[in-house]
């Protein structure tokens, strides 16, 4: 019971290629969402990182959906993309 409960649950887990990783090297917490959407915003504390999700295709429309921005609580922002393709990696650089 227990094995098949893990397996149903790793089952419904994205695979490792439809997220892009963000590590933070700012020095300040920054909300990363992706570029239109203005309800959702992941907070990524300085020296740490997170996984945004990318849940079509493996790059979008190179167009404004598909760009993950980040903004510091200073005011300075950060694109990703266009497009920003799933399976990649983002540093924000450090001041």
């Amino acid at each position: 019971m227990l094995a098949a409960l893990i397996l149903a649950l790793t089952a419904c887990q994205p695979r490792p290629n439809r997220w892009v990783y963000v590590e933070n090297r700012t020095g300040e917490t920054v909300s990363v969402k992706w570029l239109g959407d203005t309800s959702y915003g992941r907070q990524v504390p300085a020296g740490g990182s997170a996984r945004i999700v990318v849940v079509s295709g493996a790059c979008l429309h190179a167009g404004a959906e598909d760009v993950i921005v980040a903004d510091t609580a200073g005011g300075r922002r950060f694109t990703f993309g266009p497009p920003a393709c799933k399976g990649g990696k983002w540093t924000l650089p450090a001041r």
